[in-house]
C-alpha cells in the first residue's frame, strides 16, 4: 500500500469509529496495521479483483476468562464484547447487535452505520473473535 492509501484508510477509520487517535501503519506490500498508541489492534490487507479494489480489516478480541471455544454469543457475552471493542477502538458509539437466528456472530454498528461482523473463531489460540470489516475504495473518497 502506498502512503496515499494509508492516509485515506486512516482518515476513514478515524471518521467511522470517531476515534481521532487511531492510526494505520504500513507493513509492506499489501498489508498494514491498525494501531492506537503503541497497541496493535488489527491488520488491513488489500485485495484487487477484476479492477475492484477493497481492503479487509481484522481486529482480534480475546475470549472471556473461562469461556468455551464454541459457546454461543449470548446477551452477556455480546455486552462484554461491545465493552471490549469500545475500549480497544476508543469508540464509545460502537454497538454489538445480535443477529437473528445466528449465535456464532454478531453485527457491529457505529450509530446506525453497519461496519462489519464479529465472528467466533474456534481455531485462533490468541483470539476468540474477529471483527471483520470490508472497505471499498470508493468509501475512501468520501
Amino acid at each position: 500500500m502506498n502512503q496515499q492509501e494509508i492516509g485515506k484508510l486512516e482518515a476513514y477509520l478515524r471518521r467511522v469509529f470517531g476515534s481521532p487517535k487511531l492510526a494505520v501503519k504500513a507493513r509492506g506490500g499489501d498489508e498494514a496495521d491498525v494501531v492506537l498508541g503503541a497497541d496493535k489492534l488489527g491488520d488491513i490487507s488489500k485485495d484487487e479483483d477484476e479492477g475492484e479494489l477493497s481492503y479487509f480489516v481484522n481486529v482480534g478480541v480475546a475470549r472471556g476468562p473461562g469461556a468455551k471455544k464454541d459457546a454461543p454469543i449470548d446477551d452477556a457475552e455480546r455486552i462484554r464484547l461491545q465493552g471490549v471493542l469500545r475500549e480497544k477502538l476508543a469508540s464509545p458509539q460502537l454497538q454489538v447487535r445480535a443477529r437473528p437466528r445466528k449465535t456464532d456472530s454478531t453485527e457491529v454498528y457505529v450509530g446506525e452505520e453497519f461496519i462489519g461482523t464479529l465472528s467466533r473463531d474456534e481455531d485462533s489460540k490468541e483470539f476468540g473473535f474477529f471483527l471483520t470489516m470490508s472497505i471499498l475504495d470508493i468509501d475512501l473518497d468520501e
